[in-house]
């Protein structure tokens, strides 16, 4: 009796330490997975920043634009620049499933 005690605390130890391994393997795929998540994020942020930046300087540069509408436009950037940084505050990962 003693022995199968024993070899039930041994299969006990050794089914914890998988179930161990497998929480440290999920979360390890859920950082990599935030990881790419977040680097999209940043990539798709930052293009379109530059793209609307070098279309508005464009514009500026071809006369398209006179001093007033550069002004408005420049606080429509600050404000989008604003509205980007709060959105990325609040997006959670937990939110894209």
């Amino acid at each position: 009796m003693k022995s199968t005690e024993q070899e039930q605390v041994f299969l006990d130890e050794v089914y914890r330490k998988a179930r161990l391994l497998e929480y440290d393997k999920r979360e390890a795929q859920k950082v990599l997975r935030n990881r790419k998540v977040l680097a999209w994020r940043k990539a798709v942020t930052l293009s379109g920043i530059a793209i609307i930046t070098a279309a508005f300087a464009l514009m500026i540069r071809f006369g398209k634009i006179d001093q007033v509408l550069c002004v408005v436009l420049s606080l429509l950037l600050i404000a989008g620049g604003l509205l980007i940084e709060k959105l990325e505050l609040s997006w959670s990962p937990e939110n894209d499933r």
